[in-house]
């Protein structure tokens, strides 16, 4: 995908190319374009729904179909959706990639990561790999990540009603040029939230850019106040706000963060579970200000 988490360019760009593997980073909007993109040598084609941060859905089925078409594997980064939201498995999706410190963990306090594959073949294939690199989360983050994720359904609701309101209320500020969240009707991709999300829950991330671009972003980290926390993190019970050019997206290029759409305005909110009223009651005050 050619908007995914920091990391994941990263990765591919800094770690893999060298080793001699190639990537190309289309965009997953339209399936039509990730096929014209189908190789004879293609293995993986690997999509991020939500996609973080500009929140671009991925048709898992026809992204799935045409993969397997050309003999590759469709792999599902879903850890905005998490399986509350979304199961990429059950619309033929083959592995599908969770970052266990955000959601499941949900507080701000473990990291880890977990792949769930769709037969055995393929998560013995991991697992063995796990094993060479000794990519094994310890003890003590899973046993806190095992109790934290029985209350991750009830938290993703709540995180969910808020994002709902806090970006309707957006889109009727006059400082806020854009607002986008999947629940809203403006989404540009509504139909496709509607068909993958689960019981109308659209998630607890949403963005927007404020009128004045990166200096009105920053004054906005800057000037907003509890319940928001600043920092890079996204999916704990704490409602977070980031700005994604200088902060989780610093290590894109420039050039490629702004094609798919990451201004160096533009304002990343993870919402928690605290009382709405009060997260916009905050949010309004610091805008005031900006």
């Amino acid at each position: 995908s050619d908007c995914s988490s920091g990391g994941t360019n990263r990765s591919c760009r800094e770690f893999f190319t060298p080793l001699g593997m190639e990537f190309d980073f289309v965009d997953f909007r339209d399936p039509e374009i990730v096929k014209k993109h189908m190789k004879p040598n293609t293995k993986l084609v690997f999509s991020e729904t939500p996609a973080n941060p500009v929140l671009s859905l991925t048709d898992i089925q026809a992204i799935s179909d045409i993969a397997h078409a050309g003999g590759a594997k469709h792999v599902v980064d879903a850890t905005f959706a998490t399986p509350v939201m979304c199961r990429p498995l059950d619309h033929g999706a083959d592995m599908v990639i969770q970052s266990l410190t955000k959601y499941y963990e949900g507080h701000n306090m473990m990291t880890g990561g977990a792949v769930i594959s769709a037969d055995k073949e393929m998560h013995e294939k991991v697992k063995w790999v796990q094993n060479v690199h000794g990519n094994i989360i310890n003890p003590f983050a899973a046993f806190i990540i095992l109790q934290t994720s029985k209350t991750m359904a009830l938290r993703v609701r709540q995180q969910s009603k808020n994002a709902q309101a806090i970006s309707e209320f957006l889109e009727k500020h006059p400082k806020v040029t854009k607002v986008v969240y999947p629940g809203l009707a403006s989404h540009p991709q509504k139909a496709l939230a509607d068909k993958y999300h689960r019981d109308g829950l659209h998630g607890g991330m949403l963005w927007f850019d404020i009128e004045g671009g990166s200096e009105a972003g920053k004054k906005l980290m800057n000037v907003c106040q509890r319940p928001w926390s600043l920092c890079e993190n996204l999916g704990a019970t704490e409602s977070i706000i980031t700005a994604c050019a200088v902060m989780t997206h610093a290590n894109m290029l420039r050039e490629d963060r702004l094609k798919v759409g990451i201004s160096d305005g533009f304002i990343r909110i993870s919402c928690g579970i605290e009382e709405t009223e009060d997260l916009i009651r905050a949010l309004s005050v610091a805008l005031d200000q900006c």
